[in-house]
């Protein structure tokens, strides 16, 4: 799905890089959140970036940064 994200939070654990977006869907004003490891997201994820979320069965697995519009 398409989406903007809103917020990031970007925190250690275990000595692995992980990221908390919040990011809103295309069609959507419901905010939604994903946690995932550095290697599922692209480099240095920012609010207001344009992505492409990726889940299964609703867990968010990837997240792509789209080209410029």
């Amino acid at each position: 799905m398409k989406a903007t994200i809103l917020g990031v939070q970007p925190y250690e654990l275990h000595g692995t890089l992980y990221y908390r977006l919040i990011f809103t869907p295309d069609g959507s004003e419901q905010p939604r959140e994903a946690r995932l490891s550095h290697d599922m997201a692209y480099q240095d994820p920012q609010p207001g970036d344009r992505v492409e979320v990726n889940a299964i069965l609703g867990i968010v697995d990837g997240v792509k940064k789209l080209a410029e519009e």
